[in-house]
């Protein structure tokens, strides 16, 4: 009984050992990740998708819109703002993010104009955490996805895929379901697509859900649709939506969709 007693609390004790090692392993893997996260010294590497879990950018953003303060109509001289008066919240973001380089652009919200969102290089950003970085690059990178199908859309090629999708009564009740529709069959990333298409049809209102497309207005009411898209995702932080599209770190992965790609594709009708 005794030999068995002394084997049990040997074994016991060895099996202590190695998940204390293991445990230790893992959590030096984990912070050596965390620093690799906030070190980026390259101007032309892409972030890694997976710092935007393991920096917790999403709830670091949170915590910035919560705390970053809004000038009113007038600015208030005795409590510096940060936002201007009705200035949306990616913008400012942005516009901070550059501080320290004026020739940068700050105007995120023109779906028409995606170049006037600067790329957030590393070494062109202000100094603090990488967090910053992160999510400035989600930023631009969401507004130039936007700006490829708008430009897609909008292109001479994409008509023949327009009206062939018109012709199905399912898809054509709105410009949401038109959209909807041509990025469903038309787009690559389909997780992206899947939650983009769900802040479509659940949150964004425009005149397309009253005028239903033909061949003469439909591509006005995509650019409309669109447009309205962007600036609810990047004026309203409190929607959710754009937490929603940058969850797992999407936003920081080089989706591919350029709008030769695009506009490639939909012409192939």
């Amino acid at each position: 009984m005794m030999y068995l007693c002394t084997v049990a609390c040997f074994l016991l004790y060895c099996l202590t050992h190695i998940v204390i090692a293991n445990t230790t392993t893992r959590d030096r893997a984990t912070r050596a990740a965390i620093t690799a996260c906030r070190t980026f010294h390259s101007t032309t590497s892409q972030p890694d998708l997976e710092c935007w879990e393991r920096l917790r950018v999403d709830i670091w953003m949170s915590n910035w819109n919560v705390n970053t303060t809004r000038c009113g109509a007038t600015q208030d001289l005795v409590e510096p703002c940060q936002c201007m008066f009705e200035e949306a919240w990616a913008t400012c973001f942005m516009r901070l993010t550059f501080e320290g380089n004026r020739s940068a652009d700050y105007y995120c919200t023109d779906v028409t104009m995606p170049e006037n969102c600067t790329e957030p290089l590393p070494g062109h950003v202000v100094q603090g955490p990488a967090e910053i970085y992160y999510g400035a690059y989600a930023i631009w990178n969401l507004v130039q996805y936007l700006g490829n199908w708008n430009t897609a859309l909008t292109a001479a090629s994409a008509i023949p895929a327009i009206e062939t999708t018109l012709k199905n009564p399912n898809s054509a009740a709105s410009a949401n379901t038109l959209l909807t529709a041509l990025m469903n069959q038309y787009g690559i990333d389909g997780i992206l697509f899947s939650y983009l298409n769900a802040i479509l049809t659940e949150s964004v209102q425009d005149a397309g859900n009253q005028v239903r497309p033909t061949s003469a207005n439909a591509q006005v009411l995509l650019v409309e649709l669109l447009q309205s898209t962007l600036e609810a995702i990047t004026s309203d932080w409190g929607s959710g939506d754009f937490m929603l599209l940058s969850g797992s770190g999407m936003l920081l992965n080089d989706t591919g969709e350029t709008s030769q790609i695009l506009t490639g594709r939909l012409s192939q009708q």
